[in-house]
């Protein structure tokens, strides 16, 4: 669970405030910044049960959270499957009231990485309808893939059985949390269940774009 000073801060820190005000709430800042770790430490080491890859990738909680963005009311975590920057599709969360979300993939890749990501579609479409369409992504994702979509995608390939993921922005899907949840103890058995929702995603991206061998 988050505590509730830490969504307090960041709720706070969410409004249009300047350098000052963050030198005055330092305290704060790093109090959430140490509770925000502590989580992401015991995320990393609950996700290891449903991907081992994260605890070797991860080995440092601290460089899985973005320092800048608590400033600006949101902790961002991400958690890597591979040491390798080129490994694009990631586990990640945030935590920011009423902006909460859990889940995988890659948010807005490189237009060179969404270039194959289509151009595998278009060969293993089968295999990617089977993710983004089976029980347990529909489970946790409903709503499908992030929203957003490319210009550039639009008639990329015409009269294809996936047509309608072409021109996506992002290949990730999020799940989300409310300010409840984060609360809760039960938040990181939450978060690693969108986790292993979103698991068959991070691996057929990574595949593509990295050829990354898979973890038994």
């Amino acid at each position: 669970m988050i505590d509730q000073s830490t969504i307090e801060f960041l709720s706070t820190a969410s409004g249009d405030h300047d350098a000052e005000w963050l030198t005055d709430n330092k305290v704060q800042f790093d109090c959430a910044r140490c509770d925000l770790t502590e989580f992401t430490l015991k995320l990393i080491a609950d996700a290891g049960s449903i991907d081992p890859r994260i605890a070797e990738a991860n080995p440092d909680p601290r460089k899985c959270l973005a320092r800048v963005l608590i400033s600006k009311g949101v902790g961002s975590i991400t958690l890597r499957v591979s040491p390798s920057k080129n490994a694009a599709a990631t586990y990640f969360m945030q935590i920011s009231p009423s902006r909460s979300y859990s889940g995988g993939g890659a948010l807005l890749p490189a237009p060179r990485l969404a270039r194959i990501l289509r151009q595998t579609i278009v060969s293993h479409t089968g295999k990617w309808r089977g993710i983004v369409e089976g029980p347990l992504f529909q489970k946790y994702f409903p709503n499908g893939l992030t929203g957003g979509h490319d210009a550039s995608g639009k008639g990329y390939v015409k009269n294809h059985d996936a047509l309608d993921f072409f021109n996506l922005r992002n290949f990730g899907a999020c799940r989300s949390i409310s300010d409840e949840m984060l609360m809760s103890s039960s938040l990181v058995e939450e978060a690693v269940k969108s986790f292993t929702a979103a698991r068959a995603l991070v691996d057929y991206i990574n595949r593509a774009t990295t050829r990354l061998p898979v973890a038994s």
